[in-house]
């Protein structure tokens, strides 16, 4: 047997370690790029991080003495930060504790006040956009308890890492919307033009632009009915109440038009209570009549250019909405998935850097619905694996150590802005230090006067007026500015009270490892088990190889909490990829390797199942052969086959896999043999299985519970103290 052939099961606690390392490597980087530099208002002052050169400290405690002191593995996290003051011209550079850093022991786990925690992997939906199909009931008659038509429309998605969903949809008029989670429906048109295009790019780029339209042409029609067939005052009020989208042509138009419809100008009802007011008093006396007619020209001319003010504000307000919804990197994420996704969807060819929205999307969107309400493209699939991606542990920590750093972003810029806030924190951290630098002048004051605020005055005149003593005062402030507590902060509510921070299950080593390798759709951004349909519970072809059909609990989690199957693996874009062998002309070609696929690459290839039997050269059965491609099992020749998968048990969790004669059970037996096996108490003086299916041993081994060598050899001597081995 050549050494290329020989392959062993991979480590199962790898994606936990490999998924943390990632965080170190890339995430602490990625997100301080995020934030930096940060300037205060006059951007005179700029504090600038230097993440690439962090250093981890020793951790003060072993995992050992950490569980029996009852005390967290953590490690500090130093960063080297530049102050730089254009007003003074100078700059200073100094390290900064950032935060206690809890690390992963090489088991997959963390040490947190003495117990051992373990973060869930979370299966949730992929950022990016996804077109759906929604129906619509038409009653002819309001007495009729059955619709007497069903309209099908669709509908797309955008979903985003970080801020607001974004849904544009087609309503049973054929007329286009765009829906937020909270507010009015907004028409297409002013939505596309508010985001930068102009209607002859909009009206070229699409596939039918009547779609865009219909809702202006349905208004008119109503005003002209309503204004003829209109006779009595309570028609005339119904009426009013219908709102009226007016036809917009340039962005300015567009902005108005939507922050009138979402109501972003601020106190319109006090001024429109006032001008009520005005018009309701009625001039007495002729003298005030004399007077009224003088300045009225006066109050026309002032009252137009508050006018002129008004819409003004109105078009600002519109346009600091879009940027602040929709372009801005500090509130809006697609993510570097969501935009390759996005790209690969829509054809486009954009930056992976570019995680906002674009104008350029929209319109593709709208283009690609219009195509998929024509028949012309197919909607997508939720439930499929290629549009669910795996948040494991390192990325769970990197959202949440974004969000301290967020918080610590805050602080600092309201610390830099307020200038009397950065002297009542240097002075405190000056005192405990015993580090003031102040003239001899001041010195001899302070002991004279004991008062403490007469104190602190003279201090702080000292400090700003001294220009000598600028370099220890610079650095005593970054201590102050930069304070570990906020990203430590985050970082204990995660691991505290985040639902997918749990105590380690440790009743034997099955247990703890199947615990290491779950898949769970809730918590948050994932599904809730109250609102869960059966198509999100069941299992779907796409699964195969990846998550196990058969190992999950019963109760209200059946199907939300899944488990990775043996020989499955999370690629660094978060998806699960299983392995296979590739065929040429009916031979299995084994020295060439695996060939790792993902659920969309895997489903355009005819698979054959790896239990055939094969040839002593390798060569598949001439007799037609079972193949699946995609959802379908077909029988068709070797010739055709491009794939083979390289183990009965890759479809299979490790605690389903370690059942004897597995494929003679009940489905239901099995599910509940593969859960109870993790409730069996470990023995005193463990034994092997009379009946095992060679899995135990890795099984045991990968949990971290036994002793592993790093050579390969015969055991001569075992005792209490010590283990003789004998190697080559």
């Amino acid at each position: 047997m050549s050494k290329k052939n020989r392959y062993f099961l991979p480590d199962f606690v790898q994606m936990q370690r490999q998924s943390f390392l990632n965080f170190l490597d890339n995430g602490i980087i990625e997100e301080f790029a995020k934030r930096n530099p940060i300037t205060n208002i006059n951007k005179n002052i700029e504090i600038f991080f230097y993440p690439e050169y962090y250093r981890l400290t020793k951790p003060s405690y072993t995992i050992q003495q950490a569980v029996f002191y009852q005390k967290s593995y953590v490690s500090k996290l130093y960063i080297p930060v530049q102050y730089t003051d254009r007003k003074k011209k100078k700059i200073f550079l100094k390290w900064i504790l950032i935060s206690q850093l809890p690390l992963m022991t090489k088991r997959g786990h963390f040490v947190l006040n003495g117990s051992a925690r373990v973060i869930v992997n979370q299966l949730v939906r992929s950022p990016g956009i996804y077109f759906r199909e929604c129906f619509y009931e038409i009653y002819g008659n309001l007495l009729n308890s059955k619709p007497s038509a069903i309209a099908k429309r669709f509908y797309a998605d955008i979903i985003c890492l970080r801020g607001t969903w974004l849904r544009i949809e087609i309503d049973k008029d054929y007329c286009m919307w765009v829906r937020l989670k909270k507010g009015p429906k907004i028409p297409l048109l002013w939505f596309l033009i508010g985001m930068g295009l102009n209607e002859k790019m909009i009206f070229q780029s699409v596939i039918s632009p009547n779609f865009l339209l219909k809702i202006f042409q349905k208004e008119k029609k109503n005003l002209k009915n309503t204004r003829s067939s209109l006779a009595t005052k309570k028609s005339e009020k119904i009426a009013n109440s219908k709102k009226n989208y007016f036809y917009v042509s340039n962005p300015p138009e567009a902005w108005n038009e939507i922050a009138k419809l979402l109501n972003l100008k601020k106190g319109t009802l006090n001024k429109k209570r006032t001008n009520i007011e005005l018009s309701n008093r009625s001039i007495t006396t002729l003298a005030e009549r004399r007077k009224s007619s003088l300045s009225f020209a006066k109050r026309s001319s002032e009252g137009a250019q508050k006018r002129n003010n008004k819409k003004k504000e109105t078009l600002e307000l519109g346009r600091k909405w879009f940027l602040k919804k929709f372009m801005n990197p500090r509130t809006y994420d697609l993510s570097k998935q969501g935009r390759l996704s996005i790209n690969h969807k829509l054809s486009l060819n954009l930056s992976s850097q570019q995680t906002t929205l674009t104008a350029q999307d929209l319109l593709s969107a709208t283009d690609y619905l219009m195509k998929v309400e024509k028949g012309v493209y197919e909607i997508d699939d939720i439930d499929h694996l290629k549009n669910r991606r795996v948040r494991c542990s390192g990325d769970l920590i990197q959202i949440q150590f974004g969000i301290g750093l967020m918080r610590l972003e805050k602080a600092i810029r309201f610390k830099l802005n307020n200038e009397t806030n950065l002297l009542k924190n240097f002075f405190s951290i000056a005192t405990r230090k015993k580090e003031l630098p102040i003239s001899k002048k001041t010195n001899k004051l302070l002991n004279e006067k004991k008062d403490l605020q007469t104190q602190k005055n003279l201090l702080t005149n000292d400090l700003i007026f001294n220009q000598n003593t600028n370099l220890n005062l610079k650095y005593l402030t970054l201590n102050s500015i930069i304070q570990p507590k906020f990203i430590n902060g985050a970082l204990k509510e995660f691991f505290g009270t985040h639902p997918l921070s749990q105590f380690m299950d440790q009743i034997n080593p099955l247990s703890e490892m199947t615990h290491k390798r779950r898949l769970s759709s809730l918590g948050p951004g994932g599904v809730s088990r109250d609102t869960a349909t059966l198509a999100v519970r069941g299992i779907h072809s796409s699964h195969y190889g990846r998550i196990c059909p058969i190992e999950t609990p019963e109760g209200k989690n059946t199907g939300l909490v899944n488990s990775l199957t043996t020989y499955a693996r999370v690629n660094s874009q978060g998806f699960i990829e299983t392995p296979f062998y590739s065929l040429y002309k009916g031979q299995v070609q084994k020295n060439s390797g695996r060939i790792y696929f993902s659920a969309e690459k895997e489903e355009f290839f005819k698979i054959a199942t790896p239990d055939l039997n094969i040839s002593k050269i390798n060569f598949l059965p001439k007799q037609k052969i079972p193949v699946r491609i995609g959802k379908d099992f077909i029988p068709t020749f070797r010739r055709y086959v491009s794939f083979i998968g390289i183990s009965p048990v890759q479809m299979i969790s490790i605690a389903t896999a370690l059942i004897p004669f597995l494929e003679h059970d009940d489905a239901n037996r099995a599910l509940m043999g593969s859960n109870m096996q993790r409730q069996a108490v470990p023995l005193v003086r463990s034994q092997r299985p009379f009946v095992g299916t060679g899995l135990e041993a890795r099984a045991v081994s990968d949990s971290g519970h036994a002793l592993v060598t790093s050579k390969s050899g015969y055991v001569l001597y075992v005792s209490g103290s010590k283990i003789l081995l004998y190697s080559k």
